[in-house]
């Protein structure tokens, strides 16, 4: 029997690979209409920017799915939204006493 956390981590898995296919194909439109119609036609602008704001909101959407995954699901490592690449230095130290203030009284 599958755990919550099995249909989660496959739910995860399902979302992110067809949101990635999706943004992948509107990204292959792009360059295709580039490659056949002139850029500067005011028809080519408008859909153009329209398909890039598409391409966004879904790299938004893969970033929140991304996050509200469980900590130990791996869909996206590898991509620009894997949280272990992040890195983070050595705590700040003081020299000396340090006074936390007035705490009231």
């Amino acid at each position: 029997m599958a755990t919550v956390k099995d249909i989660k981590k496959g739910f995860c898995d399902d979302i992110y690979t067809e949101l990635g296919d999706i943004k992948g194909r509107i990204e292959a439109l792009q360059g295709k209409l580039e490659r056949t119609y002139p850029t500067e036609h005011e028809l080519f602008m408008l859909y153009d920017r329209h398909l890039h704001e598409l391409a966004e909101q879904i790299d938004w959407k893969l970033q929140i799915l991304s996050h509200a995954c469980s900590y130990d699901w791996k869909g996206s490592a590898g991509t620009e939204f894997d949280e272990n690449t992040v890195s983070v230095g050595p705590a700040e130290s003081f020299d000396g006493d340090f006074s936390g203030g007035y705490v009231g009284g």
